[in-house]
């Protein structure tokens, strides 16, 4: 017979049992999580500079000491996030950025002498005619817009002289936009790309696999492309930051624009009379449509009234009659 206290004794015995493989299969799970998460973060980063743990293709292409000059050199290059723009902001300096802009609509004695005036002017400041635009809608009176750039410290002085030049000053604004922040946000980027444009030529220097050559060729010419691409705005950002855009648009003062020598006073006699005839014209045209057409349908119409009338004459008498 087996007593109370046995079988309490096995069933403690099974319980402990129990507990202990549920532990140690706590601390393996514990153990292999650990491992695996270290693994994860470390292929993470390989992949984040651009290659995999075990090569460019995820094959043992590079040798080892290849793989972790590539890892411990260009990682951090390849990863533009972890640059510090204040450490590189630091290094490049920039002058002030300003885009200016301005227009004048001006009233002036002669077109064509005004428009020579304000090329001699223009030039001599630096700048030049960048367009014009003319039209005659009278003539012998001519108006338009010309466009002018000229170099952006000599912008209000320009101004001010080719207002010299005009009879009337319409109206005058001017404009300026201070873009040093993207001009200095552009700098950083084109530096940041030519350190990782360095990084992957080391590394082709190193490349050993056909493959593996191939790859960092085609890294090398897109972050060459990025920084063309970054160099051509800085370009364009600068011909506008050193060369401010004018437009004026010219037009005659009509009190003062000189006489048209299109006046032909027998052009107009002979006009005249034309109408005159055209005019007599219409009138017997008008008379002739009234007698033949208007004419009889109104003595009609009133000769129809006319005979309703005297029957209603009629009857009204002998209704009085007989009362």
């Amino acid at each position: 017979m087996i007593t109370l206290n046995e079988k309490a004794k096995k069933v403690l015995t099974i319980v402990g049992i129990v507990i202990a493989v549920v532990f140690l299969w706590g601390v393996f799970n514990l153990f292999t999580g650990k491992t695996n998460n270290v693994l994860r973060k470390s292929s993470s980063n390989l992949n984040t500079a651009g290659i995999s743990s075990k090569g460019f293709d995820g094959s043992m292409g590079l040798a080892n000491p290849m793989a972790d000059d590539f890892t411990s050199d260009s990682s951090p290059m390849m990863m533009e996030e972890n640059f510090s723009e204040s450490a590189v902001e630091s290094s490049i300096p920039v002058d002030k950025k300003i885009i200016k802009n301005g227009s004048l609509n001006l009233k002036v004695e002669k077109t064509e002498t005004a428009v020579q005036k304000i090329s001699e002017i223009v030039k001599k400041q630096g700048g030049e005619v960048f367009s014009t635009d003319f039209f005659e809608r009278v003539k012998g009176q001519k108006s338009g817009s010309l466009t002018v750039k000229v170099p952006v410290e000599k912008f209000e002085d320009t101004i001010a002289k080719i207002k010299e030049t005009a009879t009337q000053v319409i109206s005058e604004s001017t404009s300026g936009q201070d873009v040093m922040e993207q001009y200095s946000d552009l700098q950083i980027q084109v530096k940041n790309k030519k350190a990782e444009e360095e990084s992957f030529v080391k590394i082709l220097e190193r490349a050993g696999e056909i493959e593996d050559v191939l790859k960092v060729t085609q890294q090398i010419a897109r972050v060459r492309g990025e920084i063309e691409r970054l160099e051509g705005r800085i370009r364009l950002m600068n011909s506008q930051t050193d060369m401010s855009t004018i437009t004026i648009d010219v037009s005659e003062d009509i009190e003062i624009a000189p006489i048209s020598n299109d006046w032909r006073p027998i052009q107009v006699i002979k006009k005249s009379f034309s109408e005159l005839i055209e005019s007599l014209q219409d009138f017997v045209d008008g008379l002739i449509r009234f007698v033949i057409v208007t004419l009889p349908s109104l003595i009609v119409f009133l000769l129809i009234i006319w005979i309703f009338y005297l029957i209603g004459k009629r009857i009204f008498q002998k209704l009085s009659g007989k009362k």
